[in-house]
């Protein structure tokens, strides 16, 4: 290449990359382009081994449930209401934990859940690293300093320690510099229906995980909107705050509503004595230990602290500089660390938090390193807008230079971990049943690989301890899936997730037994009485004589959530239209 060519090509690049300002109608290409690169690369020991059927640890707990919802939808054609093949059974869309209602069920659907999780991983790992990008772009940062954000959150250990674990659930936290983006604009002048598309992401990672990223990604748009409002002296901040609470809320009713009545009805009370000293969260943070099987300093494993941010920290301490444009983030960031602390003392802010409601289910304060760990990514992004601020070649280059370094040195530390998944092994459950059954499996058997054969699991691990009545085929005392409690006969007729379907002979009144958990949302829709609990278990009383006994799961609360999550979308969609409705006018004038 000529030396004038090369000059000028450099000198387009260096444009490029210094541009900074909202994002441009082309960039999202780039964007797609260049998330999905860096999840190739970075996940590259779960690219090269997708079909591995292995379950090690929570995989095994996330992937059975997946293969609940994979029969319901895919053999049975229902939605996933009611799960019978997990502790004797019990409810999947109200689970907390279910990961179904995502737009990446599909690739369950289309793959199966073994490979169809694991293609949500590299999904997850393009979603943080365009999530931080467009983050950076939506703060007004250069391009080359919006980089900087999405590498150090998407390349920090957090993601893959979580991956090696199977904590999918917690791997959601991905969505965050989306949710911050959105509150971030709402927050701006004739832009509150932002706030819509921020609460959506919210109800989003409620669908895809548990309570805890939600609750944990509220609190964190709660600290920087707060910071924002402080610095600006705005109220504008907190009514995008207030306003993405209520659609968070509204969107997520049709999960968060029978949620809440399992979570009622099956808690899971934790303890507010969780502590990490700060040895052990500098560690976390800037050893490039990062191995899964370390030794933890915090009484659990490795992989519920690690979250190395490296060089990014280094860089992060250049937005000093700009204290106006830090102060959200370095505030945020501080009550994250404390946080993260956990119990300090009685009035520590871990006590405070933990005695919020929906907070006392939470434990392990150690997760908040994951937020954490974003506020140094857009500090780290801010910094490089420092050395930036020149618009020289050579600040390019050093920007350019630690960004890469910065990058590699992540990749030689977190993806490694992958390789934990990749050399675990499998058990056999043997050939699989052509009818459904309960089962009692053996410790070296995993609970997915049961479900997979089309058996439940008696002995199940789920978020919270879950007791039974019902007996495995394999165990003593099994009388069969339905019996009657006396004489007399019952024929399964349909057997669905969600429908049942007997027809039962006896010569006096009875009681139908179904070996499953009794739920008051199973409805009797054909025979005599209603359904109540035998020692636990399902079951309806039979007339004498010949009949036929059809019952169906239908559970109030979901329905009850639909209602609610519709006229939230509905809402939305009047907001939408209200804001849009002065800009046209104007344009209309002009014109």
């Amino acid at each position: 290449m000529a030396p004038h060519l090369y000059r000028r090509t450099i000198s387009e690049l260096a444009d490029v990359l210094f541009e900074r300002g909202r994002l441009t109608r082309t960039e999202p290409i780039a964007i797609a382009i260049g998330s999905t690169a860096f999840a190739v690369v970075f996940c590259y020991p779960l690219v090269s081994h997708l079909l591995l059927g292995a379950t090690p640890n929570d995989w095994d707990l996330i992937t059975a449930s997946q293969w609940a919802a994979y029969w319901t939808v895919h053999q049975y054609h229902q939605f996933p209401l009611w799960n019978p093949f997990e502790c004797g059974g019990m409810p999947l869309l109200g689970d907390p934990q279910s990961h179904f209602l995502t737009p990446w069920f599909f690739l369950t659907v289309m793959f199966g859940p073994v490979v169809g999780l694991h293609l949500e991983v590299i999904v997850y790992s393009a979603i943080a690293w365009a999530g931080g990008y467009v983050l950076g772009r939506v703060l007004e940062m250069r391009r080359i300093s919006a980089i900087c954000t999405a590498t150090a959150f998407a390349g920090s250990s957090w993601f893959f320690l979580r991956a090696s674990e199977g904590h999918i659930v917690i791997m959601v936290f991905v969505y965050l510099p989306w949710i911050i983006a959105a509150g971030w604009t709402a927050s701006e002048r004739g832009k509150l229906r932002y706030a819509a598309l921020c609460g959506a992401f919210i109800a989003l990672s409620f669908f895809e995980g548990s309570p805890y990223p939600p609750l944990y990604e509220g609190l964190t748009l709660a600290l920087v909107l707060v910071g924002r409002a402080a610095v600006r002296l705005n109220a504008r901040p907190l009514i995008a705050l207030v306003v993405a609470a209520f659609f968070a809320t509204g969107f997520g009713a049709i999960k968060c509503s029978p949620a809440i009545q399992v979570m009622a009805s099956n808690p899971r009370p934790t303890e507010e004595g969780f502590s990490s000293g700060v040895d052990a969260l500098r560690e976390a943070l800037l050893s490039r230990n990062q191995d899964r099987n370390r030794p933890s300093m915090n009484a659990w494993g490795f992989w519920e602290s690690g979250a190395y941010v490296g060089l990014f920290a280094v860089i992060a301490m250049a937005a000093l500089r700009f204290p106006r444009s830090s102060l959200p983030w370095i505030f945020a960031a501080i009550i994250l660390f404390q946080l993260a602390r956990g119990w300090t003392g009685p009035n520590s802010l871990w006590v405070w938090l933990h005695s919020m409601p929906l907070f006392s289910s939470s434990r392990l304060p150690s997760r908040l390193l994951i937020p954490f760990v974003l506020m140094v990514a857009v500090l780290a992004g801010l910094g490089i807008d420092v050395v930036c601020s020149r618009g020289s070649p050579a600040a390019l280059a050093v920007s350019a230079f630690l960004i890469v370094i910065g990058g590699v040195d992540m990749f030689m530390v977190g993806p490694p971990n992958l390789r934990y998944f990749a050399s675990a092994g499998t058990v056999d459950p043997g050939p699989p049943r052509s009818d459904f059954a309960q089962y009692l499996r053996a410790p070296a058997l995993t609970q997915s690989s049961v479900i997979q054969h089309h058996e439940g699991v008696v002995n199940c691990y789920v978020y919270t301890g879950w007791p039974t009545e019902a007996k495995g085929w394999n165990e003593a005392g099994y009388l069969g899936e339905q019996y009657l409690k006396g004489p007399g006969t019952v024929r399964l007729l349909d057997w669905t997730p969600n429908a049942l379907r007997y027809e039962v002979d006896t010569l006096k009144p009875s009681v139908l037994v179904i070996n499953q958990n009794y739920d008051p949302s199973w409805r009797v829709m054909s025979g005599p009485g209603q359904t109540f609990s035998q020692n636990g278990l399902l079951a309806v009383p039979v007339a004498a004589g010949k009949s036929r006994v059809v019952l169906r799961y239908l559970s109030l609360p979901a329905l009850y959530g639909l209602a609610i999550t519709i006229l939230t979308i509905l809402s939305a969609i009047v907001l939408v239209r209200i804001e849009r409705v002065p800009t046209t006018t104007a344009s209309s004038e002009t014109d």
